[in-house]
């Protein structure tokens, strides 16, 4: 039998300090080791701190939030606080320096256990952790145990957790940990004080990473580490890891634009090329912007966020005052760029294109074709430019309406009807075209032919009662074209209650068609009930191919004001057309 001639019983080649894997990356080396070096959870921070000073603590705590934040080094931490044997009872600021801190911190010590919830989620280990809790420390003033992602517990394990959690033994604690706080029962949330960590702010990472930056003798620019901020999304533990994965590519110096290539990041000046396309209206622009992307290899889904953010941020630079807490993690070059493109948008512009874009990034997720998912948001950001605010087309109907004549008013007016359809139609991004009641008045002056003397007076008031009765229907369906136009040069008597009215023949039918509503107009206009009779009258003497001068005069009129730029935009924004025109008399200005 071969014979063991010795052990090697030092440190292997692995072990060595001296060796590459010894190196320790940065989310360990500064790993906080005090209440006061955890970034950014002030409150929770504070909470236990006071918590040990005043002696009011707990025996059950649940931190929950999202990754990185700070939830397992906090718990390391109060496990020190509270074990820490240079202080004669739990102290806020542990020394990390008694073997009971340094165990502690290297997650050996025999009276603080950490467990892995995912791992030891069943009814058998948690009995085992009950058994173990019934007696007392080994060395420590507590016996901790540190339960990590405490939501992979089983029911039955969290059932057989509940009398030990609600009734610990005096010397032991409890501490929870979880980012999927909605998963724990009610049970033990209600046993447990709870402790919510919040994502850190991007100004504070870009902070702590310039700390460590300083003190690790690195060259970095802000922008730089504004991306790798921007990019760990609240995570401190991710921010140091892509520091970590950075300086692996640079070396100690770091480039701005090698940290967007090697992250994967959009490149700022793409994100301003699609704001200046849009903003421009330039369909090919963003077009071509897509096939650079295409080129360049980049994630859609990302380019889509990354413009998201970027409309925000020129949101903010536009509504934020200088000096707000808003515009704190803006440089201020890029704040100076961004100024420029908040000028060209109004407030709505980029609330519908952030609305736009939010749309479009669910859509990439299932889209059989992502590139031409990218390429119809980005057309309908540029196709919105182009529509009408409802404020500005409401002024444009009431500035064609009259409220504010655009021509001099000593001009024929022109009569257009709006058809009915048209109140009610709307662009396909909710702008809602403003119409006026059909056959609405809207005066658009047209010049008077040289040499015209003034425009003769109205046809003098009837002075029998039939006569006045017809005016006065007239009048009542001025808004109703097709009403009045048989009462113009209509004969009428009136005799008893009934209303005889001689028409043309051309008009009896229809006449005949609407006598209900002759009616309700001859009862408004008497006010009291009549019978309304047609009958035809005599045929015009000249024939119809042979037109009066006055109705020359009125043809040439309205072809005239159908020439005009606001009448033929009214025509064209209402589907209308032009039924009448009517001179009107010379201002004083004029005169």
């Amino acid at each position: 039998m071969p014979q063991i001639v010795g052990i090697h019983v030092g440190p292997t080649r692995c072990d060595s300090p001296d060796t590459p894997l010894s190196y320790k990356v940065l989310a360990l080396r500064y790993r906080p080791s005090t209440f006061d070096e955890v970034v950014g959870q002030t409150t929770v921070t504070r909470t236990l701190r006071n918590a040990i000073e005043q002696d009011r603590i707990g025996h059950a705590f649940l931190l929950s939030g999202a990754r990185g934040v700070g939830k397992t080094t906090t718990a390391r931490i109060l496990a020190k606080a509270l074990n820490c044997s240079r202080a004669d009872g739990p102290t806020a600021e542990p020394c990390s320096e008694c073997d009971s801190c340094r165990e502690i911190a290297e997650g050996k010590a025999l009276d603080v256990q950490e467990i892995d919830g995912a791992s030891n989620n069943s009814v058998d280990q948690v009995r085992e952790l009950r058994e173990s809790a019934r007696y007392n420390p080994a060395r420590d003033r507590f016996k901790i145990w540190i339960i990590d992602e405490v939501h992979m517990l089983s029911t039955g394990a969290f059932n057989a957790l509940l009398k030990t959690l609600e009734e610990p033994p005096p010397r032991v604690k409890f501490i929870f940990a979880t980012t999927e706080y909605h998963k724990i029962p009610e049970t033990i949330l209600s046993r447990c004080q709870q402790y919510d960590f919040r994502m850190i702010p991007a100004r504070e990472l870009q902070s702590h990473l310039r700390g460590i930056a300083e003190r690790e003798g690195i060259t970095v620019g802000d922008a730089a580490l504004a991306q790798i901020a921007r990019a760990a999304e609240g995570s401190v533990r991710d921010a140091l890891s892509l520091f970590d994965q950075v300086l692996a590519f640079t070396g100690e110096e770091v480039k701005d634009e090698e940290v967007a290539g090697l992250l994967g990041l959009v490149d700022r000046e793409l994100l301003h090329r699609a704001s200046r396309a849009i903003e421009a209206g330039d369909s090919l622009g963003v077009l071509e912007l897509v096939e650079s992307l295409a080129d360049y290899g980049a994630d859609y889904r990302n380019f889509v966020r990354e413009l998201l953010l970027h409309l925000r941020e020129i949101l903010l630079v536009k509504l934020a005052p200088e000096g707000s807490a808003l515009l704190h993690a803006i440089l201020p070059e890029e704040r100076e760029r961004l100024q420029e493109r908040a000028g060209a948008f109004s407030e709505e512009d980029l609330l519908r294109g952030v609305d736009v874009l939010t749309r479009a990034e669910g859509e990439l997720r299932q889209s059989p074709d992502p590139r031409v998912a990218l390429e119809l948001a980005l057309l309908k950001l540029v196709q919105m430019r182009r529509l009408l605010p409802f404020t500005e087309l409401v002024a444009k109907v009431e500035r064609l309406a009259g409220g504010t004549p655009t021509l001099p008013p000593s001009r024929s007016a022109a009569r257009i009807e709006v058809p009915a359809r048209a109140t009610s139609r709307s662009t396909s991004t909710g702008r809602a075209a403003a119409a006026r009641p059909q056959s609405a008045p809207l005066p658009i002056h047209e010049p008077r032919p040289s040499g015209q003397s003034e425009p003769a007076e109205e046809e003098p008031a009837p002075t029998d009662p039939a006569g006045r009765l017809v005016v006065k229907m007239r009048g009542l369906c001025e808004t109703r074209p097709t009403l009045a136009q048989p009462l113009r040069g209509a004969q009428a008597r009136l005799e008893g209650k009934t209303l005889t009215l001689t028409v043309s023949p051309a008009f009896v039918t229809m006449a005949s068609m609407h006598a209900e509503e002759y009616r309700d107009l001859a009862r408004k206009a008497a006010g009291h009930t009549l019978a309304v009779e047609f009958e035809p009258g005599a045929a015009a003497e000249e024939p119809e191919t042979t037109p009066s001068e006055e109705e020359v005069r009125r043809q040439r009129l309205r072809e005239e004001a159908e020439k005009e730029p606001a009448v033929q935009e009214a025509l064209d924004l209402f589907d209308g057309r032009v039924v009448d025109v009517k001179e009107a008399k010379p201002s004083r200005e004029d005169a």
